[in-house]
């Protein structure tokens, strides 16, 4: 395979390391600009311009390339995003290569019909030609069934006072249990309320910010997304524990510019000004230390 051409020099080191990798990632698959055009929805000349520097290519080539790679998607678009913030120049995104597919619009779904009236849904039914005139009908009230005799009433009776008793036992035993067991009550609200941290995968999404619940757990800090007190943390992470660390951070007046998820470069900064103020060791990764710091 013939060497990489030279990386313009006006590249920042954001841009040169997102290059760098999509190069790499393109050597693991060992196909050529044209096999690769036709595995993905960009063209020969497209994929020259993006792995020779010359132009940023769009999020989603940097997604296809990945998985033809195998590689970690979040990863490469969090460099993705970083390199775009100091790519010189304009950036216009390449057409994808006409003929790809692509997600069908989803059919509309018929209006329900009205319902029909109730009182056109049940016919009259006739009366039974062979009915016997001699059969007095039913009277509205009138019970189907013959009477329970009265000796199944007693019976019925303790059943419900049983029941009764039980349904009071569980309602003491519920208080007992509040009150006495320990994380319940008060306390199992407060906990609950501190445990709204976020559920489902991360998965990092260009442009995107998010929220920040600060408030104090315990004695602690923390900010909503992740309860971590140890995570390691570095370039380029991509996690809702580094959600929580820039919440944190901005929170303490380090500023990063935005909540996204991806531990770039000033997020690193900010964490090397936090470790320089309580005489950690300043090397921009967030580890035990730097947790317990942040969390004060």
């Amino acid at each position: 395979m013939a060497p990489w051409k030279v990386l313009p020099e006006h590249l920042d080191p954001q841009a040169g390391r997102l290059v760098d990798r999509l190069r790499r990632l393109k050597d693991a698959t060992g196909l050529s600009f044209t096999a690769l055009a036709a595995r993905t929805s960009y063209s020969r000349s497209s994929w020259e311009r993006y792995l020779n520097g010359r132009k940023l290519p769009p999020a989603d080539a940097v997604t296809e390339l990945a998985a033809l790679a195998g590689a970690d998607p979040d990863r490469m678009l969090a460099l993705h995003a970083l390199a775009a913030q100091t790519w010189p120049g304009p950036q216009p995104k390449d057409t994808a290569v006409p003929g790809t597919s692509g997600a069908a619009p989803e059919p509309e779904e018929p209006a329900s019909e009205p319902a029909a009236p109730e009182a056109a849904a049940v016919a009259p039914t006739p009366a039974e030609p062979d009915t016997p005139a001699s059969v007095p009908p039913v009277l509205v009230g009138e019970p189907a069934d013959p009477a329970e005799p009265a000796r199944a009433r007693p019976a019925r009776r303790t059943l419900l006072a049983a029941g009764g008793a039980l349904v009071v036992v569980a309602a003491v035993l519920t208080v007992v249990l509040t009150l006495v067991l320990p994380g319940r009550g008060s306390a199992g609200a407060g906990e609950e309320e501190h445990r709204r941290v976020a559920a489902e995968e991360f998965a990092f999404k260009p442009d995107r910010t998010y929220d920040c619940d600060i408030h104090r757990f315990q004695g602690r800090l923390y900010a909503g997304h992740s309860d971590t007190e140890d995570a390691l943390l570095q370039q380029i992470s991509t996690t809702w524990d580094v959600v929580e660390a820039q919440c944190l951070l901005e929170h303490r007046g380090y500023r990063i510019g935005g909540i996204d998820g991806a531990y770039g470069a000033a997020t690193e900064r900010a964490v090397k000004r936090l470790q320089d103020k309580e005489g950690l060791v300043v090397d921009g990764i967030m580890g035990p230390h730097t947790w317990e710091a942040l969390r004060r």
